[in-house]
């Protein structure tokens, strides 16, 4: 039986498309419109409660789950580029409480608290696209493709980072030999961790000959390669990831009236609060 409710469902609140334009996704987990872009809906009281969830938050559970209901076309959201990710976050925020968002920023030259609004709508036409094929020359022979980190891979790495940087502290009144012990166990966690997600965010290696895309392949060259060679692939896949949209506003201290670019932070804990 059709439910007499149903014409009071939320409604998209607006379409947006991605900055990868979905190249990143396996095909059967984009379903976007024949505009090629993306149904926004706001959020339920469901999804906010979710947010207030610490713990949902550090594993990212809430964050997937605010992407399910809100953008259906992303049917797994753990495989969003991290590009992607910053503007499906906005979006939601307009669909849910309209174009304006108050911000309170500290004034880099005289630390006087500023409060004032932007606009999402503006931000959001900030929107570039993110090429399809990321290339690092390392040689002649040699060319290394990268993609964007997926939401996945970006919540491993800042959850490992946490739980690493607590063990340090939580060793910080303990012998030195001990602690020392410890601190050097962290790093080297943290350090196979970041191998591992580099690797992950390589769709292939071309070299004479072969066009090498098995993962297993591109982490043994990882764990094996030049130092050099893993610096230039960082600096390249940081770049891509900052990718998209700029998350900077043109912000003027009401004090001192000095002018600069505020960075947008992107904490979900406060980014979905109603009077931030």
């Amino acid at each position: 039986n059709a439910n007499p409710l149903a014409a009071f469902f939320r409604a998209p609140g607006l379409h947006v498309k991605l900055p990868t334009g979905g190249a990143f996704l396996p095909e059967n987990e984009f379903d976007p419109t024949l505009a090629h872009d993306l149904p926004v809906y706001p959020m339920r009281a469901a999804d906010e409660l979710l947010l207030k969830s610490p713990d949902a938050l550090m594993s990212g559970h809430a964050i997937i789950g605010l992407i399910k209901s809100c953008v259906p076309g992303i049917r797994d959201p753990k495989k969003i580029s991290t590009p992607d990710l910053d503007v499906l976050l906005l979006a939601i925020r307009a669909a849910t409480f309209g174009d304006t968002m108050e911000l309170e920023v500290e004034c880099p030259e005289c630390e006087q608290e500023n409060s004032f609004t932007c606009s999402l709508g503006a931000i959001m036409s900030t929107v570039t696209s993110v090429p399809h094929e990321n290339p690092v020359r390392m040689t002649d022979d040699v060319v290394v493709y990268v993609r964007p980190y997926t939401l996945e891979i970006a919540t491993r790495v800042a959850l490992a980072t946490f739980e690493e940087a607590r063990k340090i502290q939580g060793a910080e009144d303990l012998p030195s030999e001990e602690r020392t012990k410890i601190v050097n166990e962290c790093y080297d966690n943290l350090n196979r961790l970041n191998m591992r997600a580099l690797a992950s965010s390589i769709v292939k290696v071309v070299v004479p000959g072969s066009v090498v895309s098995n993962p297993n392949h591109i982490a043994e060259f990882i764990g094996n390669t030049d130092r050099n060679w893993i610096e230039k692939i960082e600096d390249r896949l940081k770049a891509v990831n900052a990718m998209g949209i700029d998350k900077t506003v043109a912000a003027q201290c009401a004090a001192c009236e000095h002018e600069w670019k505020a960075a947008i932070e992107f904490n979900p804990s406060t980014f979905f609060a109603k009077s931030s």
